[in-house]
């Protein structure tokens, strides 16, 4: 299982690696047009957040629900110009990396934590470089 584990997070690392220009030049696109990027979202039933993509400000956060979501949404961006990194991805067709012999839920959560902020424990786990990691893991 190691081995899956290990060729898995490589597989993810250069996916995200070859993705990072396309994803890089829409970003820049969307915001010449105008357009704020923005992470985040519902965490759980009840907490949720709205993170600027750019600064990793904390625009809003909360923990009503997906109304309360919705309603910050909605104040915070009235005329909807705000477009959440999620969408460009799926704008451009990029899905979570899949694996033979692992479940495809339990793929995506290896794939979330190997393009997480730990690049030592990264590195450590699948032998490469800690630079090589942080530079795979960039966007």
């Amino acid at each position: 299982m190691s081995d899956l584990l290990k060729t898995h997070i490589q597989n993810v690392l250069e996916s995200n690696h070859a993705d990072a220009a396309k994803i890089q030049a829409r970003i820049e696109e969307l915001e010449s047009q105008g357009h704020r990027i923005v992470t985040g979202g519902q965490m759980d039933d009840d907490v949720w957040d709205i993170i600027d993509y750019r600064t990793n400000e904390i625009l809003a956060a909360g923990n009503d629900g997906a109304e309360g979501f919705e309603a910050a949404g909605k104040d915070l961006d009235p005329s909807d110009e705000w477009i959440h990194y999620d969408r460009i991805l799926e704008d451009l067709g990029i899905d979570y990396v899949t694996a033979d012999g692992l479940p495809e839920s339990l793929a995506n959560v290896i794939e979330d934590w190997a393009l997480s902020e730990e690049p030592d424990e990264v590195a450590a786990f699948i032998g490469w470089p800690v630079e090589k990691v942080e530079e795979y893991q960039a966007l």
